[in-house]
């Protein structure tokens, strides 16, 4: 039986839109080769798993993306990362409800502490709502590599069948599953009402 639920952050609980910034932000002929150098860089993972510090990462991210966008890449770390959240459109009421019916609620997310800093500031759900969680950069661990869920399990000393992951990345999801988690992809946000209400029934 479940009792765990274990939510990711970006495009689970808040919406991350990449896309929107990119095209707000970043030439048309320049968005490809600016979201390869930066959100979907190696270098994003090594920020992400706290591997190179914040400040460093925002350095190279200057760097590789050239003079031409020093200002767009600083406004991603001025904001910690946030201004690709679009938190309007988020799940925390949702999983507070869960949270009244009964339910454990945890977080596993990849990101810097900076940007989970800046969102606990601005919610007590992490605090108030949540048992605890996992920020990869903490723990110098990233998801889909498996040692972070047995990290998870052991540090909370939660059963793997007792657990409910989501997570958007389907890499992450069959690395779960792998450990004996329940997982599921979410492919959109808005579909978490519908996910957590089929598997919880």
């Amino acid at each position: 039986m479940i009792k765990n639920i274990i939510s990711d952050i970006g495009n689970v609980l808040y919406e991350f839109i990449v896309e929107d910034f990119l095209n707000d932000y970043v030439d048309e002929e320049d968005r490809e080769s600016f979201f390869n150098n930066t959100f979907n860089s190696k270098d994003w993972i090594l920020m992400d798993k706290g591997v190179v510090s914040f400040e460093d990462s925002r350095k190279h991210f200057i760097e590789v993306c050239g003079n031409k966008y020093k200002d767009t890449v600083n406004k991603i770390f001025d904001t910690s990362l946030t201004v690709c959240l679009n938190k309007d459109n988020n799940n925390i009421e949702l999983l507070k409800d869960y949270h009244a019916k009964g339910y454990n609620i945890y977080y596993l997310s990849n990101m810097p502490i900076e940007t989970f800093e800046l969102l606990r500031k601005e919610t007590d759900f992490f605090d108030s709502v949540c048992i605890g969680g996992i920020i990869s950069a903490d723990i110098k661990m990233v998801k889909p590599d498996k040692e972070i869920f047995e990290y998870f399990l052991n540090k909370f000393d939660v059963n793997a069948d007792e657990c409910l992951f989501i997570d958007d990345n389907i890499k992450n999801v069959n690395s779960a599953i792998e450990m004996g988690i329940k997982s599921v992809h979410l492919k959109n946000i808005d579909d978490m009402y519908d996910v957590l209400k089929d598997e919880l029934k």
